[in-house]
């Protein structure tokens, strides 16, 4: 079982991921913005992050760039959860290791799709 870290300043998808993460056998770890989620990857092991882009005090490509710059982190698979389709915004994504972009609203089953992808059971 792995820990999931779901980082998103809406309360209703931490909710509604952190159930998926659950029924995929994996244990939710929630943070409400990017400092949030630096915050948390120092208090647990991590198998895959799930991250908003838009969200106040830090957003989720600077979280993404903090974490790859950091040896002990930067081999994390990271998602990006958005209702950001900003071409721009994607090429940034990808060019700092971001390995994929799902829109939101919330899919469960491609949610199921890339936790079984990017983390071994």
């Amino acid at each position: 079982m792995g820990k999931i870290l779901i980082v998103d300043d809406s309360s209703l998808i931490r909710s509604v991921a952190s159930e998926a993460a659950k029924e995929a056998g994996h244990e939710p770890v929630v943070a409400e913005n990017g400092q949030e989620g630096l915050n948390k990857l120092n208090e647990h092991t991590i198998n895959l992050i799930f991250s908003d882009v838009n969200m106040p005090v830090m957003g989720g490509l600077d979280m993404v760039e903090q974490i790859k710059q950091n040896e002990a982190y930067k081999f994390i698979p990271i998602i990006m959860l958005t209702t950001e389709s900003n071409p721009d915004l994607k090429a940034r994504g990808q060019a700092l290791g971001v390995k994929a972009w799902m829109l939101k609203p919330f899919n469960k089953k491609k949610f199921f799709m890339a936790v079984k992808k990017l983390i071994a059971s």
